[in-house]
């Protein structure tokens, strides 16, 4: 074996240990109706183009939760749900940026570089089930009490809630 080829090697190995092995499992179809819905630079998929989940896929990939302030309450809730990072991993994500889509068509843009403050995509608030009439089923939530960075007005633009869709891009 040559030089190059060996190192070529090498480098492929450190790559398939260094991709998260979620990622690369085939994601199963939906039992229950799809509450979200991913697009665009992704690599794992179960319809044409796309990566949709119910609240079971969701919850599968891993729990979390935070309490934190919210500028839209003013109030502390407890949320939990899963990594907003974890959902992009799963489904091999290679993207800038994430254009977040509630159902009401109101969009932010999540640069990646958020993901160090590690947002949440929301699925229940003070233990009880998001609704739509209360912001759910889903609520991209960042832990706004942990940074001070996130006491912005422009951090508190990229909470959507009825959230429905993630384009990356």
């Amino acid at each position: 074996m040559t030089r190059a080829a060996a190192l070529l090697s090498t480098i492929a190995v450190c790559l398939a240990i260094a991709t998260p092995a979620r990622a690369l499992e085939a994601l199963p179809a939906p039992a229950g109706p799809v509450i979200l819905t991913v697009v665009g630079k992704i690599g794992v998929t179960n319809a044409p183009g796309e990566a949709r989940f119910d609240r079971a896929m969701l919850d599968a990939i891993g729990h979390r939760s935070l309490t934190t302030m919210t500028p839209a309450t003013g109030r502390r809730h407890r949320f939990e749900g899963v990594s907003l990072k974890a959902v992009l991993d799963r489904v091999g994500a290679n993207g800038q940026e994430i254009r977040a889509v509630a159902l009401n068509d109101f969009e932010a843009v999540i640069p990646v570089s958020d993901l160090r403050f590690d947002p949440l995509v929301a699925s229940t608030s003070d233990g009880e089930p998001l609704k739509m009439r209360d912001k759910g089923p889903l609520w991209i939530v960042y832990p706004r009490d942990d940074f001070k960075d996130l006491d912005d007005l422009r951090y508190d633009s990229r909470w959507v809630w009825q959230l429905y869709r993630l384009d990356v891009e």
